[in-house]
């Protein structure tokens, strides 16, 4: 075979869904060895490596998971954890009333504290950035356990339970449930942004309701305010 020939065939990059973690974690660990880096970054390996990057964070779930495996240095730590750029996320989303996309992720625009190109350093891709905030969102909290047995000890262990501070993870769980539009009036920021929803319990928490996403409903400033006004079981 040319040597040509030899080289399209070594630039060939496989993405087989299939492929076994040991063979992934060799691959990790050819590249670290044929550049002695002290630590293996992604570009790196997006340049040179077997599989697509993607791959491996699919695979692995992150890149320092990845080099964990690999047992491969991880050296310097992301300045930024996951769950603050989730939590971004999260705000940009209640800020615009909707999913937003990639370009809207900019600081120019007053929306997100981080660009598009932090998420994607981090996560891969910007597809594979939401696909984290879904998964981090169904991840169980305090606030969603439920308990099957003993339905009259239920009530007394929620009310003291579940804090009465709700979690941004389960207040964006409630805001996409909700597709972002106050359940009394159905303003939304997508329609106008001067709009700011709240998340807020349906049955007072100070009264025994508990931090639960059944118990919790999207409402405008407006409405949430005027709702404090009503007179008690109205």
């Amino acid at each position: 075979m040319p040597r040509s020939s030899r080289s399209q065939v070594c630039a060939i990059r496989f993405r087989p869904r299939d492929t076994p973690l040991p063979t992934l974690i060799a691959d990790l660990r050819r590249i670290a060895r044929r550049h002695r880096r002290r630590r293996l970054t992604i570009s790196v390996y997006g340049r040179c490596g077997r599989f697509a990057t993607t791959t491996i964070l699919r695979r692995f779930g992150s890149w320092n998971a990845a080099l964990e495996a690999a047992e491969l240095p991880i050296g310097q730590q992301w300045a930024i954890p996951d769950g603050e750029l989730l939590q971004n996320l999260d705000s940009v989303w209640r800020k615009l009333g909707r999913q937003p996309t990639g370009r809207e992720m900019t600081k120019k625009n007053g929306f997100s504290r981080f660009s598009l190109s932090t998420y994607k350093k981090r996560f891969g891709n910007w597809h594979a950035a939401l696909k984290a905030f879904a998964r981090f969102r169904r991840r169980p909290t305090v606030g969603t356990t439920i308990h099957r047995h003993k339905p009259r000890a239920l009530a007394v262990d929620r009310r003291i339970r579940t804090p009465r501070t709700i979690s941004w993870r389960l207040r964006a769980t409630v805001l996409i449930r909700d597709n972002c539009l106050c359940r009394m009036c159905g303003a939304s920021p997508a329609k106008d942004p001067a709009v700011t929803l709240h998340v807020d319990h349906i049955k007072p928490w100070s009264k025994g309701g508990p931090t639960t996403l059944d118990n919790l409903q999207t409402l405008c400033s407006v409405c949430n305010i005027g709702k404090s006004d009503l007179p008690a079981g109205a």
